[in-house]
C-alpha cells in the first residue's frame, strides 16, 4: 500500500478497534510534520473504542453516514464496516476527488503496518538529518527499519496464507452449494472462462461440466455461432446499444439485483419442442469493485409461458364476460337507485351499512358516506331488540318482516316502516339486505282510530267512573260536614279522632286522584314505544276502571295470573284497551243472555295468564250467549257488530286484533252459540 499521506485529509466509517489503532498513528506525534487532518470519524454505535478516542481528541463524529458524503474537501475515505445501506450512500460520493478504501480486516492491517512503516522511516529522516549521527548510527537505524518491513512482510504473508486457506475453503463450499444447487447455473471470470457448470445446467442444456470448464464455450448449448451470453455482456461491461445488438427488446436491467441483467428467449433446439428460457446475470466484484466474474442463472419458464398464453385467451373470455357483466351491473345499480324503497345492504356479522341507494339518502336526509360503516340498528329505535334477534337467526336464503318500527332522519325527526330483511350475497359475501317502507301516514291513521276507540271506551266507562269518583268525595264531604258541625258547636275535637278524619279524606283524595290520573293517562294518545312488561299489570288496571260496571251488573270474576310469568314486549296503555274490550264484550254478552234466556244465570268473568313452549298466554272467559261460526268469522272485520244499533262502533275488537298482531301475538276463539266465548291471546316471551 503507497499512499501519499502529506496534508492528507482523512475521514473513518466504522469506530471498531482498528479505527482508535489508525487514529492513535495519525494524530500522534509521529506523523505531526505531515499535517494529516482526520475531519470526521463516522459510526452508528457510540460506545465503541474509535467513536470514543475521536471525541477525546476534539475530532468531530456522527452517527449519520450522509454527513460523511457530504463534507467537502475529504482527500480520502476509509471503510472499516461492511453495511449494505453504507455501500448505497457511498456510490454518490464522487471518486474523481475523493479516494474510498474499503479496508477488510486484512487490509486494515496492511494500512496499519504501511502507517508504523511511515512512522518509523520519518523517525529515521529525523534522526539523519539532526547531524549528531555517524555512518554507523545509520546502519543500526537502517537495519531496524528493514527487520519491521521484514516483520511486517512476515505478517502479512501470514496472514495471506490463512486468508488462502479460507478462501480455498470458501470456494470449496461455494462449488459445493453451486453444484447441488436445483437452480441451472455457471460462472465465468473476468477472462470469459467457465470456472462452474452445475448438474442443473448439463440437464437443462444437454452439455457436460467436463467438456465445458476451462473454456470460454458457454455459447455451445444455445447458439449455432459464437455469441456473448449474458454472463459475458456483464464480464465485458457492455453498453446498452451493445446489449441491444444482441438481445434486441428482450433484455432488461433486473429490478432485484443492482447491476444484473435479465432476459427471455425461446430456443428451438431445446428439448422435443423447444424452450422458453429465462436467464439473469450478475457480477461477481472484489472488495475494491473491480468485476472479477460473473455468475448467470437460467430457468425453464416453457410452462409458465403456456400456462401465460391460456391465461391471456382467458383473460380476452372474461374481458368479453366482464362487459357483458359491467352493463349487467350498470343495470342492476340503475334498479337499485331507483327502486322506489330506502335499500340497505349489511354485513352479516356486525350489522354495519355496506352500501345503500339513492332513495335512502332521500328519506332519511343523510348522504351515503355518512352511512358507511355506521351500524344498521343505530337509525332506529335502539331500545328495540326484536330486528337485531330477528335478523341473527335469519337463515340463508330467507326473509322476515318487521312492522311498524320506528326509525330516525338525520334531523332526529321520526317515522315508521315496515322492514323487510333478506339473507344474501352480494359482491362475493354473506349480507342482509333489508328495505324500508314508509307506514308513517297508515300508522297515524291507525293511532287515530285506536284514540277513537279509546274515547268510545271511556263513553261506556263514564257511570262506572263517576262512581269511582263519588265515593272517595262522600267520604271527604262527610268527614268535612262533621268537623265544620262540631266547630261551630264548640265541641272539641278529640286528637285521636281528627287524625282519623284527616287520615280518610287524604286516603279518599289520592284515590279519586288516581282514578282521574288513570282515566286521563288511558285517555292520552301515546306514540308506539314498546317496552318490556308483565301481562298482569295491564290487566289489573282494567278493574280500576270497569270494577264498578261489573258489580252493578253483578257479574263475578274468577283472577288466575300466573305472579311468575315472563315478560313481553308491548305498550302497557294499548293493552289495557285491548283488555277492556275484551271484558265489556263479555258484560254486554252475560246480560244478553240475561236478558233472553235466563234472568237468574249466574255472570262469570275469567281472567288467567300462564306461560307456554315460549308464549305468554292469556284467556278471557265468559258465560255469555256465546257465537255462531258467522260471527267468529266477521268478528274482526271493522264495523262488524252484533249489538244493537246506536249500541257499538263494531271498532272494539278490529282494533284489538291490530293491536296484538302488531306485537307478534295470536288471539284464537273458541265458542259455541249459547254456552260462551273464549279469547286465547298469545305474545312471544322474552328474557
Amino acid at each position: 500500500m503507497n499512499i501519499d499521506l502529506k496534508g492528507l485529509r482523512v475521514a473513518i466509517i466504522g469506530g471498531n478497534s482498528p479505527c482508535k489503532q489508525i487514529l492513535e498513528i495519525l494524530l500522534g506525534p509521529g506523523l505531526k510534520e505531515l499535517d494529516i487532518q482526520v475531519l470526521v470519524v463516522a459510526d452508528t454505535l457510540t460506545q465503541v473504542e474509535g467513536i470514543k478516542y475521536a471525541q477525546e481528541k476534539g475530532v468531530f463524529t456522527t452517527m449519520d453516514y450522509g454527513e460523511v458524503c457530504k463534507l467537502s474537501g475529504i482527500d480520502v475515505i476509509l471503510k472499516l464496516k461492511n453495511d449494505e445501506i453504507l455501500t448505497c450512500m457511498l456510490e454518490k460520493v464522487n471518486t474523481e476527488h475523493t479516494s474510498i478504501i474499503d479496508l477488510d480486516a486484512y487490509r486494515a492491517m496492511s494500512f496499519l503496518n504501511f502507517l508504523k512503516s511511515e512512522e518509523e522511516r520519518l523517525k529515521i529522516k529525523r534522526k539523519i538529518q539532526s547531524d549528531k549521527i555517524d555512518k554507523q548510527g545509520i546502519i543500526k537505524l537502517f537495519d531496524q527499519f528493514t527487520t519491521i518491513i521484514q516483520e511486517n512482510a512476515k505478517e502479512e504473508n501470514r496472514y495471506l496464507k490463512i486468508e488462502r486457506e479460507d478462501l480455498l475453503e470458501v470456494e470449496k463450499e461455494i462449488s459445493q452449494i453451486i453444484q447441488g444447487s436445483m437452480v441451472p447455473t455457471f460462472i465465468i471470470n473476468n477472462e470469459h472462462i467457465i470456472t462452474h457448470w452445475n448438474r442443473a445446467c448439463e440437464e437443462l442444456a444437454g452439455c457436460k461440466a467436463h467438456e465445458l470448464v476451462g473454456t470460454d464455450r458457454q455459447w455451445v448449448p444455445f447458439r449455432s455461432a459464437k455469441r456473448p451470453t449474458m454472463a459475458d455482456v456483464i464480464v465485458g461491461e457492455m453498453s446498452e446499444e451493445e446489449v441491444s445488438k444482441y438481445y434486441g427488446s428482450s433484455w432488461r436491467k433486473s429490478g432485484l439485483i443492482n447491476e444484473a441483467y435479465e432476459a427471455e428467449e425461446f430456443f428451438s433446439h431445446l428439448g422435443k419442442e423447444g424452450k422458453w428460457i429465462f436467464f439473469t446475470a450478475a457480477p461477481i466484484k472484489s472488495p475494491d469493485g473491480k468485476i472479477m466474474g460473473a455468475i448467470e442463472t437460467l430457468k425453464d419458464i416453457t410452462e409458465d409461458k403456456k400456462t401465460h398464453e391460456e391465461l391471456e385467451l382467458q383473460d380476452k373470455e372474461l374481458s368479453t364476460l366482464y362487459n357483458k357483466y359491467k352493463k349487467s351491473e350498470e343495470k342492476y345499480r340503475s334498479l337499485f337507485n331507483n327502486n322506489p324503497s330506502p335499500i340497505f345492504i349489511i354485513d352479516r356479522q356486525t350489522f354495519e351499512i355496506l352500501d345503500v341507494n339513492h332513495r335512502v339518502e332521500e328519506e332519511y336526509g343523510y348522504i351515503k358516506t355518512e352511512l358507511l360503516g355506521t351500524p344498521f340498528l343505530g337509525i332506529g329505535d335502539t331500545s328495540d331488540e326484536t330486528i337485531k334477534e330477528g335478523m341473527e337467526s335469519l337463515p340463508e336464503s330467507k326473509s322476515i318482516l318487521f312492522t311498524k318500527k320506528k326509525h330516525f332522519k338525520k334531523d332526529k325527526t321520526s317515522f315508521f316502516v315496515n322492514v323487510k330483511v333478506v339473507n344474501a350475497r352480494y359482491s362475493h359475501r354473506d349480507v342482509l339486505i333489508a328495505s324500508a317502507t314508509n307506514i308513517t301516514e297508515s300508522v297515524e291513521k291507525e293511532t287515530q282510530l285506536i284514540q277513537a276507540g279509546k274515547l268510545a271506551t271511556l263513553g261506556t266507562m263514564a257511570a262506572g267512573m263517576a262512581h269511582e269518583i263519588n265515593q272517595p268525595l262522600n267520604v271527604i264531604q262527610i268527614c268535612s260536614d262533621l268537623i265544620l258541625k262540631m266547630i261551630k258547636k264548640g265541641v272539641k275535637i278529640p286528637d285521636d279522632e281528627l287524625v282519623i278524619m284527616a287520615k280518610d279524606i287524604i286516603d279518599n283524595v289520592a284515590r279519586a286522584a288516581g282514578v282521574i290520573k288513570h282515566v286521563r293517562d288511558f285517555a292520552r294518545q301515546s306514540e308506539r314505544d314498546l317496552k318490556k312488561l308483565v301481562i298482569n299489570d295491564p290487566i289489573n288496571d282494567v278493574f280500576k276502571v270497569l270494577g264498578h260496571q261489573l258489580t252493578v251488573h253483578s257479574v263475578k270474576v274468577n283472577l288466575d295470573l300466573d305472579p311468575e310469568i315472563p315478560q313481553i314486549r308491548a305498550e302497557h296503555n294499548r293493552l289495557e284497551q285491548v283488555f277492556i274490550n275484551l271484558v265489556t264484550n263479555a258484560i254486554d254478552s252475560m246480560d244478553e243472555k240475561a236478558k233472553k234466556e235466563d234472568a237468574l244465570a249466574e255472570k262469570i268473568l275469567g281472567i288467567k295468564t300462564y306461560a307456554e313452549n315460549g308464549w305468554i298466554v292469556t284467556e278471557v272467559s265468559d258465560t255469555g250467549l256465546g257465537m255462531t261460526d258467522e260471527v267468529k268469522r266477521k268478528i274482526f272485520e271493522p264495523f262488524f257488530t252484533t249489538k244493537e244499533t246506536g249500541k257499538g262502533t263494531g271498532l272494539g275488537i278490529s282494533i284489538s286484533f291490530g293491536i296484538i298482531k302488531d306485537y307478534g301475538g295470536t288471539i284464537d276463539i273458541f265458542s259455541e252459540y249459547g254456552k260462551g266465548a273464549t279469547f286465547i291471546i298469545k305474545f312471544p316471551a322474552i328474557g
